[in-house]
């Protein structure tokens, strides 16, 4: 069987995927090619789809050496930058990332170590993890900082850089204004299949993310291009931004419910209701996501005036009345 290095999505935007990678589905990285030019969007982890992007771009008769104007990395998370490395050293091509992020990819253990929350336990197991979030690689320096409103040139093609900070902070996403295709990282879909199914790292905002699928709904986008699902055309593209929204909003309802219920709770419980009941899609593979997500979404309710922290880690409701 032969395998296809690349796949056109629509005219000059290709879509390379990597293995499945079980609840992460086919991690992806997007080339925009204009005018014999080359934009690679998340390069993958330090393996996969990274190592597929060389033949990729040669299949397409250009050459990986001169006619990558950049690599942009949308955030700092293992499965997106852990190839940037390898393929900078192949190419030569400048790395974009944003500042809030760029200490991650300076630094990879920092995604472990400050990033997510994991006991020590957690923390040794994901040092052996084979999975797409493992950190494998060598930390590098980029070489331009994406910033909001910037715009970013292959050929005569712009795409207009936008910070959500949702996911983490320093989430960007592109939009291409002339296809009405926008690239969201892992902003809008995290995983494949179902759109209410989410994470934040430590550094995220729930409030952030809510601002940005808002924002996001209303470019007119007729491609959603996520890198952990398949691509959303037309009407699919708007509904994802509703049942995103939804997720969002209804993990904040749990939490709340839960916590009502008990009068006062610590992570580590709701945590366990959550898991115990289903009562939201949850990320599986790894519990220190979901651990992780509730602690910052208990952040964002806080800000709302919702919840009290009574310290050391345990929270109460604030009354409605």
């Amino acid at each position: 069987m032969i395998e296809m290095a690349s796949t056109e999505i629509i005219p000059g935007i290709h879509v390379v995927r990597g293995r499945f990678a079980g609840e992460f589905g086919f991690i992806a990285s997007y080339l925009i090619i204009d005018e014999d030019e080359v934009l690679v969007i998340d390069p993958g982890t330090a393996g996969d789809p990274g190592n597929r992007l060389e033949k990729s771009i040669k299949n397409l008769g250009l050459d990986p050496k001169t006619d990558i104007v950049g690599i942009v990395c949308t955030h700092g998370h293992p499965d997106h930058v852990g190839g940037a490395g390898r393929f900078k050293r192949v190419t030569n091509a400048p790395i974009m990332i944003h500042r809030e992020d760029a200490e991650i990819l300076q630094k990879p253990g920092d995604f472990l170590n400050n990033r997510l929350i994991l006991n020590r336990a957690q923390r040794f197991s994901m040092k052996l993890d084979k999975g797409p979030l493992r950190v494998n690689f060598r930390g590098i320096e980029p070489d331009e900082f994406l910033e909001h409103g910037k715009d970013i040139h292959v050929g005569s093609t712009s795409l207009k850089v936008i910070h959500t900070g949702g996911h983490s902070a320093g989430h960007c996403v592109l939009f291409d204004t002339s296809r009405k295709a926008l690239f969201t990282g892992d902003e809008v879909n995290n995983f494949p299949n179902d759109p209410r199914k989410f994470y934040v790292d430590t550094s995220g905002s729930i409030v952030a993310k809510l601002t940005a699928l808002e924002t996001l709904s209303k470019l007119g986008a007729e491609h959603v291009l996520p890198s952990h699902d398949t691509p959303h055309i037309y009407g699919d593209a708007l509904l994802q931004f509703e049942s995103v929204r939804d997720g969002v909003i209804h993990l904040q309802d749990i939490i709340l419910t839960y916590i009502e219920a008990r009068e006062e709770a610590d992570v580590e419980q709701l945590v366990f209701d959550i898991r115990q009941a289903r009562s939201v899609p949850i990320p599986q593979s790894l519990e220190a996501l979901l651990t992780t997500t509730v602690h910052v979404t208990l952040l964002g309710l806080k800000e709302a005036g919702l919840v009290r922290d009574l310290g050391k880690g345990v929270w109460t409701r604030i009354g409605e009345g």
